[in-house]
């Protein structure tokens, strides 16, 4: 049965961080997918690559043994949010007929519901949202409606849509856009804001952090240029998930620098509040120290590692899972972004956003 859609007053978009002497929170989240055994056909997931083991080994022991507990945290650091980011893929997808796909996301929405954020929540669209058979189209027949209902629209007609809170402007963009108008529509959004502070939020990266190199546009290099030229021209900063990694990158551009953030909320392991390493040099290293991934696409990685150092000025990434807080101050509207491991309610990292910007206009 699908749930009702309760309508976020928009008072509470126009009234929320809009100005003042407190500085502007956001609960940032990344993947997450929320997964129950009961929504999947078993019989073909075992037909797909390793997905039956993610499932039954991992995903949904995640979700029985560490979602509430981790979204209990999460609840108690929204009452002092004015938002809640979340970067895609909420859900494990994969359920395997259309039936169970739209139960699937019933479930997911009804655990979303059942944390009791009182806040905007803002969802991108993620990968495994919309994978599996029926899963595109349950998206638009159960997805679309409470991501609009959660972040105060009255409708959306697609993953592709704009949210202001405040001073700050958060554009959702959809690189699988079925029409295949993400960029236009991402250019459009960012342009009719005249907020203070401008953010995409997409599920993929748009700068590679890791040997795998998954990165928005990767195989259409005019394309890339064009989303690098938007995103930068807007002065925007990238939110993003999808490696399950925590991650901070400046780029510079010819348009100017571009920093993207990076949060993981697959919470494996409660108790891990240290990660089990550090990454802070970045280029084609980041792939040849994992020879074993996809040899055979080891050229090409390496060479769009090699062409993105040249204009990389900052990089950390780590295998550490938590949730983040961004921050714009009151007066002066410097950014910040500071990082949880897991459960705790100490920082692992703090990272000065718009210096990283000054410096790298230097």
């Amino acid at each position: 049965m699908r749930h009702n859609l309760i309508l976020i007053p928009a008072l509470l978009l126009a009234c929320s961080c809009a100005g003042g002497d407190e500085a502007q929170k956001f609960l940032v989240l990344g993947d997450m997918h929320y997964d129950l055994i009961e929504n999947h056909d078993l019989e073909w997931l075992a037909t797909t690559k390793d997905d039956l083991r993610q499932v039954t080994q991992e995903y949904t022991v995640f979700t029985a043994e560490n979602w509430d507990d981790f979204t209990g945290v999460l609840a108690e650091k929204a009452v002092d949010v004015d938002a809640v980011l979340q970067l895609g893929d909420i859900s494990e997808g994969l359920a395997g007929t259309p039936q169970l796909a739209v139960q699937m996301a019933d479930s997911v929405f009804s655990a979303v519901d059942r944390i009791g954020f009182e806040v905007p929540v803002i969802i991108t669209k993620g990968n495994h949202d919309i994978t599996g058979p029926g899963a595109r189209e349950a998206f638009d027949e159960v997805y679309l409606p409470n991501m609009a209902r959660l972040s105060g629209h009255d409708s959306l007609s697609s993953a592709n849509y704009r949210t202001e809170v405040g001073d700050c402007c958060f554009v959702c963009y959809d690189p699988w856009d079925k029409d295949n108008h993400g960029l236009d529509a991402l250019r459009d959004n960012l342009a009719a804001s005249s907020a203070k502070h401008k953010f995409v939020l997409v599920h993929e990266p748009v700068i590679p952090i890791n040997e795998r190199c998954w990165h928005v546009l990767r195989r259409d290099d005019e394309k890339r240029a064009e989303l690098l030229r938007i995103i930068a021209g807007e002065e925007a900063i990238v939110l993003c998930a999808h490696m399950h990694l925590y991650s901070v990158v400046c780029r510079d551009t010819e348009y100017g620098p571009i920093v993207q953030l990076m949060a993981n909320s697959v919470i494996r392991d409660a108790g891990m509040f240290k990660p089990s390493y550090l990454i802070t040099e970045y280029g084609p290293s980041l792939a040849l120290s994992r020879p074993d991934w996809e040899p055979e696409t080891m050229d090409q990685r390496v060479k769009w590692l090699s062409e993105e150092a040249e204009h990389v000025t900052y990089f950390r990434q780590t295998d550490l899972p938590g949730y983040g807080i961004l921050e714009a101050g009151p007066e002066d509207g410097r950014i910040t972004y500071t990082y949880y491991a897991a459960f705790s309610d100490e920082p692992y990292d703090t990272v000065d956003v718009t210096s990283l910007i000054e410096a790298c206009r230097k």
